[in-house]
């Protein structure tokens, strides 16, 4: 994998110097080479894609930044702090490719449990939870069982639990 460079100038909310991981496949113990010396800053406010090919290290960044799987060497930081300190990934809202939601439970209930394990207070979430329900365009289906979502409203139910924190 070749080496990427991204930089820019204002304070990083998010950076990574020289991070590399190196995999071992399990029978024949050779090593995979997942990421290579990324070097990256994402500033306050910016909007950044991580885009590239299948095998390019994009999971396995996104999972070091979370405090996942550990980097073979180079540094991550979130908000000034190292991605392996929890309270780094206070502020982060992550929403996996292949999320489920429990179908018996509605949309504002669902959000209800993501913002209490996310540690918002109950009157912030009786306002909180009617805001993204809106940005989302789920506000009438607020009391619908999850089970009868399409896949998109799930998907825009996903994005909404991985904001409800701010």
């Amino acid at each position: 994998m070749a080496r990427v460079t991204v930089e820019r100038a204002m304070t990083a909310i998010l950076s990574a110097e020289g991070l590399s991981k190196t995999f071992r496949t399990p029978f024949s113990r050779r090593e995979v080479r997942a990421l290579d010396g990324l070097d990256l800053q994402v500033a306050s406010g910016e909007v950044f894609g991580l885009l590239g090919p299948n095998g390019a290290g994009k999971t396995t960044t996104v999972k070091i930044l979370l405090g996942l799987t550990l980097p073979t060497s180079g540094r991550a930081e979130l908000f000034g702090l190292p991605a392996s300190d929890p309270e780094s990934r206070r502020r982060v809202g992550y929403l996996p490719e292949g999320h489920r939601f429990p179908g018996y439970l509605s949309a504002r209930q669902t959000l209800s449990i993501f913002g209490r394990m996310s540690g918002v207070s109950g009157p912030d979430l009786k306002t909180r939870i009617p805001e993204l329900l809106e940005r989302v365009r789920l506000t009438d289906w607020a009391d619908v069982k999850v089970k009868k979502f399409s896949k998109g409203m799930t998907q825009r139910l996903g994005l909404a639990s991985a904001l409800v924190h701010r």
